[in-house]
C-alpha cells in the first residue's frame, strides 16, 4: 500500500466508525423512545384505569356515606318512632288496666242489680199473689177454678206496652152477671185476680194482659159494658172489695194475643 493510501485509509476509517457510531445512536435513541413510549402508554394506562377505579371507588364511597347517613337517620327516626310506640303502649296498657279494672265493677254492679231484680220480681210476684188472693175472697159462685198463686221465673215479662185502659171491677154474682154460675163466656170457670173481662172483638179469649198494678190477667169474659180496645174488667169475689177498687186508668201491656181458646194459661 502506498503511502498516500495509507494516508487516506485512515480518515476514511475513522469516518466510518462515526457513521457506525452514529447509526448506532440513532437506532439507540429510536429504540429508546420506542420503549420509553411503550412505557409512558402503559404508564399512562395505569394511570386511567387507575383514576377510573380510584373515582369509582371514590362515589362508591361517597354513596354509601350517603346511605349510612339516610340509615343513621332513618333509625334515628325509628328509635324515635320506638319510644313513641312504647310510650303508647304503655299508656294503652295502663288503660287496659283500668278498663279491666271497670269491667270488673260493671260485673259486681251487674250481679248485685241482678240479685235487687230477683228480689224485685219475687216481690212483685209475691204482692200479685197476694191480691189475687184478696180478690179470690168473698161469695164464691158454683164454678171457679181455685188461684194457685203464680210463680217467679226470675223476670217479668210485661210484653209490649199497649197503653191506658180503664178498669173496672166485677164480681160474678147473680146481681151483676144474672146468675151465679161462675162460667165465663169463653166457657170455662172464671179465675180470681186473673179473668178479665174484654171487648171480645178487638181482644180474642186467651190474650194475656200485663197490668201494671194488678199483674197478669187473661181475656176470658165479656159485659155489656166492656166496650172498646181500652177497657177491662176485672174479675174479684168480694162486691166491697170491687167497690173499694172502683173506676180508674191502668198501664197496660200485651204479653200474647190469644187464639179465642182457653187451652193452657201460662205466663
Amino acid at each position: 500500500m502506498s503511502n498516500d493510501e495509507a494516508s487516506l485509509s485512515g480518515p476514511l476509517r475513522r469516518s466510518r466508525k462515526h457513521r457506525f457510531f452514529k447509526r448506532f445512536l440513532t437506532y439507540f435513541l429510536f429504540a429508546a423512545v420506542g420503549i420509553l413510549t411503550v412505557i409512558n402508554l402503559s404508564i399512562y394506562s395505569w394511570y386511567s384505569e387507575t383514576k377510573k377505579n380510584y373515582q369509582e371507588a371514590f362515589l362508591k364511597a361517597e354513596n354509601a356515606s350517603y346511605e349510612n347517613s339516610n340509615l343513621t337517620a332513618e333509625n334515628e327516626a325509628l328509635k324515635n318512632d320506638y319510644n313513641l310506640l312504647k310510650k303508647e303502649y304503655e299508656k294503652i296498657l295502663k288503660q287496659n288496666e283500668e278498663i279491666s279494672e271497670l269491667i270488673q265493677e260493671l260485673k259486681d254492679k251487674n250481679e248485685e242489680l241482678e240479685k235487687i231484680n230477683k228480689e224485685l220480681v219475687e216481690d212483685n210476684i209475691e204482692l200479685q199473689n197476694s191480691l189475687k188472693t184478696a180478690a179470690s175472697i168473698g161469695i164464691k159462685p158454683q164454678s171457679y177454678t181455685n188461684f194457685e198463686g203464680i210463680s217467679t221465673r226470675g223476670s217479668i215479662e210485661r210484653g209490649e206496652y199497649i197503653g191506658k185502659f180503664l178498669g173496672t171491677f166485677y164480681t160474678p154474682s147473680a146481681a151483676e152477671c144474672g146468675n151465679n154460675k161462675g162460667i165465663t163466656r169463653s166457657g170455662h170457670p172464671i179465675i180470681p185476680g186473673i179473668s178479665v173481662a174484654i171487648d171480645e172483638e178487638y181482644w180474642p179469649f186467651g190474650t194475656i194482659f200485663y197490668i201494671k198494678g194488678l199483674g197478669y190477667a187473661v181475656a176470658m169474659d165479656t159485659g155489656s159494658a166492656i166496650k172498646g180496645k181500652y177497657r177491662f174488667d176485672f174479675a174479684v169475689f168480694d162486691k166491697d172489695f170491687a167497690n173499694k177498687m172502683g173506676k180508674s186508668y191502668w198501664d197496660v201491656y200485651l204479653v200474647k194475643l190469644g187464639n179465642g181458646k182457653i187451652e193452657d194459661i201460662s205466663f
